[in-house]
């Protein structure tokens, strides 16, 4: 029952297709032309103009669980590696993401080791990296150990982004938002 009511929560506020230019949005500069990222680019992308003022004003209210980050950085190894599938556009991608960012730094882990990827509002990009990495909603972290898919976490976390991300490298049984949709 729980996932019944988690699922209609989620499918209820998962990111619609639709662009901050079209909305009234306080994060985003109106004088600034608004252009989604799309492919890969970097985590220097987001700290320029029109995407600084929600990933800054994001990263810098986060509030990090040091408690779970120290657990986490006991199981950080050189395998470790993350691909982050996001819409610039995406309510939940200018949440989360940044948060993720603070947890990363906190933990120094290596941007080299995280991939960005950006479709757009339509889901999609030039490459279909959503069809490549089975995207169904973003932000999609997806963490790799060796190379090989370990888990992801899709679109929203179950308890927090250092809780699920502790899970996941755990091995405790992580299971995301759409597990076994």
């Amino acid at each position: 029952m729980k996932k019944i009511i988690l699922m209609l929560l989620v499918i209820f506020m998962s990111c619609k297709n639709s662009n901050p230019k079209n909305k009234n949005n306080d994060l985003i500069d109106k004088d600034i032309e608004y252009v989604d990222l799309i492919g890969d680019f970097k985590r220097k992308d987001l700290t320029k103009p029109p995407y600084d003022s929600w990933f800054t004003e994001n990263y810098n209210n986060y509030e990090l669980d040091i408690e779970t980050a120290d657990k986490i950085k006991k199981l950080l190894n050189r395998k470790l590696s993350i691909k982050v599938v996001m819409g610039t556009w995406c309510s939940d991608s200018r949440e989360n993401v940044p948060g993720f960012f603070k947890l990363m730094d906190y933990l120094k882990f290596s941007n080299r080791k995280i991939q960005l990827i950006g479709l757009d509002v339509d889901k999609k990009n030039p490459r279909q990296d959503e069809s490549k990495y089975e995207i169904i909603n973003v932000p999609t972290f997806i963490f790799y150990k060796g190379g090989e898919e370990i888990n992801r976490i899709v679109e929203l976390t179950i308890e927090s982004i250092e809780k699920d991300i502790l899970k996941i490298l755990d091995g405790s049984g992580y299971e995301n938002a759409y597990y076994g949709f």
